[in-house]
């Protein structure tokens, strides 16, 4: 949806068909940045071997985008596969440490009545048909 319309228009099967095998339409990207073309292009590879593996390898490709965006250069899609500039320097990101999982005790529960309330009628329906078979 970067250019706010549908890339394939037709029938639901043949929609389906041109995401599978149709050619991304990049006539209609005339006015993206062609940094971030490259980038649609890998992200909808139609071999998934082809896209990226993890969130990493895109978080790693995401300097590469904004740097040639900024700089209103041209990259290719090894350029995506290279190392950014700040991470090439030793610069990471780490990830933010997960919180510990909460112990749930179950001496911390509310305590409440041994009365189901609110459901009278429903309640009187079930004796009525369990007790019906019994006797």
């Amino acid at each position: 949806m970067v250019t706010g319309h549908a890339v394939f228009r037709d029938s639901p099967a043949e929609v389906m068909y041109q995401h599978q095998y149709a050619p991304l339409p990049l006539e209609r990207l005339q006015d993206v940045p062609q940094p971030v073309v490259v980038l649609l292009e890998k992200l909808l590879e139609k071999d998934p071997a082809h896209r990226f593996q993890n969130p990493a390898e895109l978080l790693k490709a995401i300097p590469t985008i904004t740097g040639a965006i900024d700089a209103r250069r041209r990259i290719n899609r090894q350029g995506l596969q290279k190392m950014p500039l700040a991470a090439s320097r030793g610069v990471t990101h780490k990830r933010p440490a997960k919180p510990a999982p909460e112990k749930i005790s179950i001496a911390r529960l509310p305590v409440t009545g041994s009365d189901i309330f609110g459901r009278e009628e429903d309640i009187a329906f079930v004796e009525n048909t369990w007790f019906a078979d019994v006797h």
